[in-house]
Formats: structure tokens, C-alpha cells, sequence
């Protein structure tokens, strides 16, 4: 099953291949309804160039007009919804994921993603049946990223003085991302950006620490006063401080999070149900309002578009601003991330400092029976219903103890079973530990 709750993955070619992705183009533009201009990017996976190709002949097929934007992260393809009008885009995308996949992310007018239950559902149907509109489209190719630079850059200041490494993770952001932060004054250390599928240096995925220790040792070794790492689309984010150590990505939302409440006092700020009490505390102290989100950046997106919310965030590394009409641009959570060190003039670790020590362990993944995963978590949520516990269902299911939580929750986007825990009580933590420990031990591979 390659069609997720909010986009497609599947193992190249066994699940993706050049003829199922000629079949979803064809059935994207047979959904789109009427002809219109889509935008098409792709990441730097080895596979990415014949399933873009195959994909964008099914849209022209269709009748669809394309304009091929090349290799771009995911944010760029976002850009092209709600600042260049696309009525629709789509990155060929496999984003964290090792090379051996790859996927699609698909986004509407603004450039807000097209999710399960608002689209690609219907997608899924429309390949089903093999009923496709007909017709002739034209493909032009485009170079927006001047465009999105220069938009970015409109974002934000002049970063002299402050030196940072980027771990682009062999992806498709690491080269642009740092030519813009460079363009903005700071000086930019690059660190694997060269685009490479094979990722030869480590896997795209920032919030794993084994795959960020290069640069942990890098940033200390130049004593530079950051490190960003970036996954291979784009769309995530992870810091490391100027002593070499990782961030909590609590942390980070904290500080965006206060950041934009100054400017917006009393806003609506979107969480997912993974971020820890620290954030809802935060927003709170700061007089903003929290609201509490499912997983998911098309969920989040669409409730800040309804709450007209002033950001938000994900404990995966996903942040959501207005000025990116909602979607997950993580290089504004970077740029403003800078700005908050030069206006404090603080390094990264004094910001986190204030924040009050929660134990915690957030967004651990554990691999699961495909068929098997929902069923776990309906299972658990009797468990613990059965024994009295105090537990909320928004998304999977969460445990909350006098001074801290659990949660376990079927992940979107792959075969496993996502949770975390934390309490600002170290005896507790450790009780909730032991329980969790004992939960992961049964969960069906």
C-alpha cells in the first residue's frame, strides 16, 4: 500500500516504479478535474529522474501543462503554490527515508499538501479503475529558485558574525539552503550538500543522533555557532549548539515559539501530540493559545489555515509560519532561529538555558507488521482503558501520569509504531520507561 495518510512512499521498483508512477500522474490529472499548469520537482535520489519523467508524461497524457522545476526541496514546490500561483505541485520525493525509497508529495492551490482523506484518496480510485481523462499537454522547464532566494531573503537580516555549518545530508536542500544563509550575511560551512542518492555519508534523517555526529564534531572542531541539518527534501530541521550537542527540538519550538508571540501577543500556535508539556507551557506563559494537532503536515497546515494560527510545529523537525502560507518551510524556522541569536546576542545554548529540565525520549520509531500496526493500537487503547488510566485517543493513544505522559501511535508514513514519553519528575520518568520497555516488547513483527 503506497498511498499514506498524507503522501505516497513505496521501495523502488518493487512498490514505485516507472509504470505505476506514469499511472498516478495520469490519475493526479484526471483529479485535478479540469486543465490546468503543475508544478513538478524532485529531490536527488538515483530514482527520482525516471519516476519524475514517467510522472509528468502521465500529467501531459492527461492533458495536464507542466512546468519542470528540477532539483528542489520540498519547500520550493510549496513556494510555487502560494507565491507563484500553481494551482497544484508535486515533489518526487522518498524526503527521510533511505535510498531504496522513494514517493510524492502532492499540494493544492497555496500550496497547502493534499492529504488521504482530502484527495489522494480519490487518486487512489482513479488508479484503481484505470478511467483516465485523455488529452495533450506541454512541458516547459523553469529555474524558480531565484524567486524563493530572493523571498526568503526578503526574511530576513544580516546575519554577519554568526558562523554555522550545514548538513545538507547529500539531499536536495543542503546547496540552496546554504546559498541563501551565506546570501544573508552569516558565513556557511557546507557539510555533505552535494546532491548524491546513494547518501553516502549517512542517511536524510536529521532526527536520528547517530546520523548528525559528523556534524556534532564539525561545529565543535571550527567552533562555529551552529549547525543546521537538514533532510534529504528539506523539510525538517535539527540543530546542534555551539558546544556540539544536539538540540531538543522542544527547545527549538520553544524559541520560535515565544519569538512570534511577542510580535503576535495572544495567537494560536498548532502542536502535534508527540511535543512535550514544555511547548504548551511556553505558549502559554507567552500568552498565546495551544492547540494540539494529529501528526501529519497536511492535517497541521489546514487547522492553522482555520485557526488563521501564528505558526506551528512538529517534534520531527516540521515548522509551520505564515509567511509560508502554513506549509513546512523549515529554512524560515532557520532564518528566524538567527535572528532571535543576533537581536539576544546569545548563543544557542543560553536561549535553551531558561527552559526548566523535562526527561524525555520523543519520536523513537519501532517496526511493526504493516496489517498489524492499527490493530496494536486499538489493542492498546482497550489495555489501558480497562485499567483506569487517564488517556486521550486524538491520534493513537496517550497515557497521562500525575507529572508526565506516554503516547504510542501508528506512524503515516511507514510500517512502524511511533512513541515517546517524558515527566518532569526523574522517578516517574523512569516508572514510565519501564512500562513503555515492556509495551515495545510485544508490539508484532
Amino acid at each position: 500500500m503506497i498511498f499514506k495518510a498524507y503522501d505516497v512512499r513505496g521501495e523502488y521498483p518493487k512498490e514505485l516504479n516507472e509504470d505505476v508512477i506514469y499511472k498516478i500522474g495520469r490519475a493526479f490529472a484526471t483529479f485535478l478535474g479540469r486543465k490546468t499548469t503543475v508544478a513538478v520537482g524532485g529531490d536527488s535520489r538515483l530514482s527520482t529522474p525516471a519516476l519524475k519523467k514517467k510522472f509528468i508524461q502521465g500529467l501531459l497524457d492527461s492533458g495536464m501543462d507542466v512546468v519542470d522545476i528540477g532539483m528542489v526541496p520540498t519547500p520550493v514546490v510549496y513556494f510555487c503554490g502560494y507565491k507563484l500561483g500553481f494551482e497544484a505541485a508535486v515533489e518526487i520525493t522518498g524526503s527521510h527515508l533511505t535510498k531504496e525509497f522513494n514517493g510524492m508529495k502532492f499540494s493544492g492551490p497555496g500550496g497547502i499538501a493534499i492529504s488521504y482523506e482530502d484527495g489522494l484518496k480519490k487518486v487512489e480510485e482513479i488508479l484503481k479503475s484505470c478511467k483516465f481523462a485523455e488529452g495533450e499537454g506541454k512541458v516547459i522547464r523553469k529555474d524558480v529558485l531565484p524567486q524563493y532566494a530572493e523571498y526568503m531573503k526578503s526574511l530576513g537580516t544580516n546575519f554577519s558574525g554568526i558562523k554555522i555549518v550545514v548538513d545538507g545530508a547529500n539531499g536536495a536542500a543542503g546547496k540552496l539552503y546554504s546559498k541563501i544563509l551565506r546570501e544573508c550575511g552569516a558565513e556557511v560551512v557546507e557539510m555533505f550538500c552535494e546532491p548524491d542518492g546513494n547518501f553516502p555519508n549517512h542517511t536524510p534523517d536529521p532526527m536520528n543522533k547517530k546520523f548528525i555526529k559528523d556534524l556534532e564534531r564539525k561545529v565543535k572542531e571550527l567552533g562555529a555557532d551552529i549547525g543546521m541539518a537538514f533532510d534529504g527534501d528539506g523539510d525538517r530541521l535539527n540543530i546542534v549548539d555551539e558546544k556540539g550537542l544536539v538540540a531538543n527540538s522542544n527547545h527549538i519550538f520553544s524559541i520560535l515559539a515565544a519569538d512570534v508571540l511577542k510580535e503576535n501577543p495572544s495567537g494560536k500556535i498548532v502542536h502535534d501530540v508527540l511535543c512535550s508539556k514544555l511547548v504548551d507551557d511556553v505558549i502559554k506563559s507567552s500568552g498565546g493559545t495551544a492547540i494540539t494537532s494529529k501528526v501529519g503536515h497536511s492535517i497541521i497546515s489546514k487547522i492553522c489555515l482555520k485557526e488563521n494560527a501564528v505558526m506551528a510545529g512538529e517534534v520531527s523537525g516540521h515548522y509551520f509560519f505564515k509567511e509560508a502560507n502554513y506549509t513546512d518551510d523549515v529554512l524560515v524556522a532557520c532564518l528566524k532561529i538567527l535572528k532571535i541569536m543576533k537581536e539576544k546576542n546569545k548563543s544557542f545554548s543560553e536561549l535553551t538555558r531558561v527552559f526548566p529540565k523535562f526527561f524525555e525520549e520523543s519520536n523513537i520509531r519501532h517496526p511493526v507488521k504493516e496489517d498489524k500496526k492499527i490493530i496494536f493500537i486499538e489493542n492498546l487503547k482497550q489495555e489501558f482503558a480497562d485499567k483506569g488510566y487517564d488517556i486521550v485517543t486524538l491520534d493513537g493513544v496517550k497515557v497521562n501520569f500525575e507529572n508526565g505522559w506516554m503516547l504510542f501511535r501508528p506512524s503515516n508514513t511507514e510500517a512502524k509504531i511511533s512513541f515517546g514519553y517524558e515527566s518532569s519528575d526523574r522517578e516517574e520518568f523512569e516508572k514510565i520507561k519501564s512500562i513503555v520497555a515492556e509495551i515495545v516488547k510485544t508490539i508484532p513483527q
